[in-house]
């Protein structure tokens, strides 16, 4: 079966800060989840997005197995646990065209299709298994919109923050979606009283 790896296009993490201010982090070189305790202030609480393009996966594709990948420069904290969502409902909201808070919101809007992962609580490249919800909200995305994006958070939105490598870092070590599929088979079909032949 065929595997491509699409780079992500666009990404960007949102703050909340103590006061419920919301800040849009979309020009920087690493992407923040979790939280970070100000000193007599409050918690400041990070969420990232992430959007792919869908062009290069074939339209009649069937798609079988799906993984995001990410590189993780600065460790979490020792509780630290990652949650992978759809970004919004169903990973078809664009979330370079979201302000601020909707941008926040949507990272942990839509059901969780990672729970708690550890893997964040130490640095390197990261693969996380999108289960059967991911891969029905990608295939419906590919025919809506041709582009799907995720959100990442840390369960409670309270561990010190993980950092990952974002599209902007001088490392070439950007978030990707690996997907593997099934296309029909070319040619056509005939069946000779006896069985059934595929040509192509």
């Amino acid at each position: 079966m065929p595997t491509i790896n699409i780079s992500v296009d666009y990404d960007v993490y949102a703050e909340r800060d103590p006061s419920d201010n919301y800040i849009k982090y979309d020009e920087q070189t690493g992407l923040i989840v979790g939280a970070w305790e100000e000193k007599y202030v409050g918690t400041h609480r990070y969420r990232s997005a992430f959007r792919f393009p869908l062009a290069a996966l074939p339209a009649d594709a069937t798609v079988t197995g799906l993984r995001f990948g990410c590189q993780g420069i600065i460790a979490g904290g020792a509780s630290h646990e990652t949650d992978v969502h759809p970004y919004g409902s169903d990973g078809q909201d664009d979330p370079e065209a979201d302000g601020a808070q909707n941008c926040y919101d949507r990272c942990a809007e839509g059901s969780a299709y990672v729970d708690n992962s550890t893997a964040l609580r130490s640095t390197g490249w990261k693969w996380f298994d999108l289960p059967a919800a991911a891969i029905t909200d990608l295939q419906n995305a590919k025919s809506a919109v041709n582009r799907f994006s995720i959100g990442l958070h840390e369960e409670g939105d309270n561990d010190p923050y993980a950092t990952i490598e974002s599209l902007r870092h001088p490392d070439p070590n950007e978030a990707i979606l690996e997907i593997t599929y099934t296309v029909p088979a070319v040619g056509y079909q005939y069946t000779d009283g006896l069985v059934t032949v595929i040509t192509g």
